[in-house]
Order: C-alpha cells, then structure tokens, then sequence
C-alpha cells in the first residue's frame, strides 16, 4: 500500500505541475517566441485508511520556443519535489530535485471551418532525480491534444495519453493510458474559468484514478497570466498555481 499510495501521488503531483491546466491545448510557440511556465506551487494530499501522503513540488519550469508556425520544441524541470508518508508510527520523507523532460508539438490539423485543432507531442523523461523522489528510468510517451470552439463563448480543450512507465519492481515497463476534457469560458477580459475532469489506467494493476477540478485564469497583459486550480478525486486533494510568460 506504501508504494502505491506513494507512486499514485507523485503521479498526480506530476501531472498538475506539468501544464497550465492539466489538458494540454494543440496550440504551438511561433518561430522567434519564447513561452515560459512555471508551477511555482503543487501540492497533492492523500488521506487513505490512516496512511496520509503529502507531496510537494516547487518552481515545476519549461521553456517552449517555435521552429515553425506548426512545430516547437519544449525543455522542462522538476525544480524541486518532497514527499512525505505516514501510516501509524511509520514515516517516511523524500526530498530533492526531479526531472530533466524534453517534448516536442506539431499541429497538423486546423480547420477553420470547424474551428478544431489537432496536434502531437511526443515527451521523454531523463531520471536526474535526486533524494528518492522519483526512479532511476528513462519514460516517455505520446499526448494527442485538440481543441474546437463550442456555442455560447465555450471552448473545449481534450487529450489522450500513453505513457510508458517504469514499473515499481524496476523489472520492466507499464503502459498507463490517460485521457482529460477542459471546458473554458472567458467571463470578463481578463479572466477564464475552467472546468476539468481526468481519467488514468496503468497496466501494471493499479486502479482507474481520476479527478475533477476548477480553475481560473487572470491574464495580467496579453504575455503574463496567472493561473490557479484545485482538483479532487483519486488523491484527496490537488492545489496548483501557475506562472507564465510569453517573450
């Protein structure tokens, strides 16, 4: 239970510390711009049975920039991770940087007519964890995203996911499929909401996990907007706020 507790957790620490909202949009950086994100604060709690898992993470950064009006290239890194277990008298505490992620997106469908957005984005993980708080293996995967306009000012934001996982024994790989739905409205100028809602199954025997979620966005200029979402589901609670700059 420990380890599953403790890799569920990092999981969805991971994934809300890795993008704006968690669905990502098929929308590329254009040649000679930069977009910086940054997750300044993701905090996971779990409460099972007595056994409590609390995972922290910190300044979560990558840097995107376009080579094509379709195509860009993405840097990102774990800035700083803690985790923490307790079950009775048993405690457990990791703490350290994570990982080095490199990802790349092509948009290769756009229709006007339809107002719908489809792209690729290949990722690979590199393991330059340290203190415990992630494994030893290279990852990887496949995120497919779209995006189409709906009636009434609403969009939709949708993806799906294959990930290639290091399993928890370290004797091979499991494939953990995931797929997520956003749907945004812009409700003054300068603010959108968002609700989400996410769903995950690995290979490896784990459970389906999911959250549902809601967030807002304030765009402090046309380049720097804020981000903040709370979700609940498969840990008790997931809070994210998040910082990005385009240049």
């Amino acid at each position: 239970m420990y380890q599953f507790l403790r890799t569920t957790g990092l999981l969805l620490l991971l994934a809300v510390m890795a993008r704006a909202q968690i669905t990502e949009t098929p929308v590329t950086v254009q040649p000679g711009r930069f977009l910086l994100r940054m997750n300044a604060i993701a905090v996971t709690v779990d409460r099972e049975s007595g056994r409590n898992y609390t995972g922290f993470g910190a300044a979560t950064t990558f840097l995107t920039t376009g080579l094509t009006s379709s195509w860009d290239v993405q840097a990102g890194a774990e800035v700083f991770v803690s985790q923490k277990y307790v079950a009775g008298t048993f405690t457990d505490r990791r703490s350290g940087i994570g990982d080095v992620y490199f990802r790349t997106k092509w948009r290769f469908y756009e229709s006007p007519d339809n107002y719908t957005t489809i792209a690729l984005l290949p990722f690979v993980k590199l393991p330059t964890n340290s203190g415990g708080v992630g494994n030893h293996a290279m990852e990887g995967g496949l995120i497919v995203p779209l995006h189409t306009e709906l009636a009434g000012g609403f969009s939709l934001d949708a993806m799906g996911e294959v990930d290639f996982l290091r399993n928890a024994a370290a004797t091979g790989y499991d494939n953990k499929l995931f797929g997520s739905v956003a749907v945004k409205r812009s409700i003054l100028k300068a603010i959108e909401v968002y609700g989400e809602a996410t769903m995950g199954k690995s290979t490896g025997g784990l459970p389906w996990a999911g959250t549902v979620g809601l967030g807002a966005t304030l765009h402090v200029s046309a380049d720097t907007w804020w981000d903040y979402a709370i979700y609940r589901g498969a840990a008790d609670w997931n809070h994210v706020l998040r910082f990005n700059y385009g240049f």
